[in-house]
């Protein structure tokens, strides 16, 4: 914003100081511009360029332009909290000292958590999921059947949820919410769940819904009363197999508790 601020300022000078050589030159035609208004111009014209490179498109980013740490939900009382990161650094040393690998993923008790997502030390993003596979039901299993063509076996099949996401506006359009939905599936599938549900609620304007779709999901209108919105009160039901790339910890690297 205040590139952009900046930008509309040098045009307001670039265009006055413009208007002074109009001026200079029809009361005297034929003599040079004063070097007073030249200098300002070229001042100008440089603050512009520098406002504009300020002001570029945002690109988007990939995993390693952010920290993913995988927390407790928000939601558990602070020394329980505390517990559970200690809880973490202790297997981690342990790890260590035996020399054996670190899980990518490992998580907190209680079947949720929240990933966190944050950029120079400072947190631009929360998502609060499920991490614990949910039991199968008959319109989960009626729904994979109809979308996927899927039968579910004898134990049916697991499922996790999504319950929140949140990016800070200024961090919009960077691709972040892409990003976590493939870190969550990442995590879920470790987790043993084969499809992750959630509902979008987009105050009926069909943009955060034409947005999951884009990211894989389908609309499931069987589960609508399984998952709290009955007749798409609170936003429309959603679904999507939990499957990522088998490269994806070598891309997103996630650090737990």
């Amino acid at each position: 914003m205040k590139a952009e601020m900046r930008s509309t300022i040098c045009i307001i000078h670039i265009f006055l100081a413009l208007r002074q050589v109009s001026a200079f030159s029809c009361s005297r035609p034929g003599a040079g511009v004063p070097s007073s208004v030249s200098s300002s111009l070229v001042s100008c014209f440089r603050l512009y360029s520098q406002a504009q490179d300020e002001y570029k498109l945002p690109t988007q980013w990939t995993h390693e332009d952010i920290k993913w740490v995988l927390s407790p939900p928000p939601d558990i009382p602070f020394f329980e909290k505390v517990k559970v990161k200690a809880a973490a650094s202790a297997i981690r040393a342990e790890l260590l000292l035996k020399d054996q690998p670190v899980p990518p993923i490992l998580c907190p008790k209680g079947g949720k958590a929240e990933l966190e997502g944050f950029k120079n030390g400072k947190k631009i993003a929360k998502f609060g999921f499920t991490t614990s596979r949910g039991p199968s039901a008959p319109p989960i299993d009626e729904t994979i059947e109809d979308l996927y063509g899927v039968s579910s076996s004898i134990f049916g099949k697991g499922i996790g949820a999504i319950i929140y996401m949140f990016v800070e506006p200024e961090y919009r359009g960077l691709g972040i919410g892409s990003l976590a939905l493939e870190a969550i599936a990442a995590i879920q599938t470790v987790q043993n769940c084969d499809y992750t549900v959630l509902v979008a609620d987009d105050d009926g304007t069909g943009k955060l819904v034409k947005w999951y779709e884009d990211s894989g999901y389908k609309q499931a209108p069987k589960l609508q009363d399984s998952f709290g919105s009955a007749g798409g009160e609170f936003g429309l039901t959603m679904i999507r197999p939990t499957s990522v790339r088998s490269d994806i910890f070598a891309r997103c690297q996630i650090k737990w508790w």
